[in-house]
């Protein structure tokens, strides 16, 4: 089975997937957690690669050696410029899917686990969005496994940004108005507001129980 939660940065889907997690595993569910961007696809191998050749030090804080100046290098930048490149992540999109999938087949039918995602391919939909070529995002999302379960965190831009002020708001303004155009592509879509945590905890774990009742 595969739950999907999806929103702004700042709308709660950590806090309320390890509710989750936690209620599943009471009630004898084996469940499995990956976060797209850090367990999922090329950027997250090649990640693993850069940790690997880094130093201990630099590994055990997260984050590889900055210059002292603190400002990036030429070659930061270019970099940065390459794999950040909104057409190069679209190919990257096809190959993440195919990555997937490996995921997928491995974690639920040789595992047997519930696999809840922090995150889906729907936001990088979103986050590859330039306000124009809706078509071709549409189609990678007609690729894309539709989950048993994928839920949207309704969680206003202003909300988000006083809850996680880590983007500017107009950023977040930006994502959120395309989300609400990839949020209809999804069959199993449910929207969930997230004002309060304890109710939307408990409305997830309902939508949940009632998947697996189903399959």
């Amino acid at each position: 089975m595969l739950i999907t939660i999806s929103g702004l940065d700042g709308a709660g889907k950590s806090t309320l997937i390890e509710r989750l997690q936690t209620g599943l595993e009471r009630r004898g569910r084996r469940v499995a957690v990956r976060h797209m961007t850090d367990d999922i696809g090329v950027y997250a191998c090649l990640r693993s690669a850069r940790d690997a050749l880094l130093p201990a030090a630099a590994r055990r804080n997260g984050r590889a050696p900055r210059p002292a100046t603190g400002a990036p290098s030429l070659a930061r930048r270019v970099r940065n410029a390459i794999i950040w490149n909104k057409p190069w992540r679209h190919l990257v999109y096809v190959v993440d899917l195919c990555l997937f999938w490996g995921y997928r087949l491995y974690l639920e039918r040789a595992r047997r686990r519930i696999l809840i995602m922090d995150r889906y391919f729907y936001d990088t939909l979103v986050d590859v969005a330039d306000g124009r070529h809706w078509g071709l995002l549409r189609l990678l999302a007609r690729l894309t496994p539709t989950p048993d379960l994928s839920v949207f965190l309704d969680t206003s831009p202003e909300e988000a940004y006083r809850r996680k002020a880590e983007y500017p708001l107009a950023y977040q303004r930006t994502r959120w108005t395309a989300y609400q155009r990839v949020r209809p592509w999804v069959r199993t879509a449910v929207t969930l507001s997230n004002a309060d945590l304890q109710s939307a905890s408990a409305t997830l774990q309902g939508l949940v129980l009632d998947r697996i009742g189903a399959t």
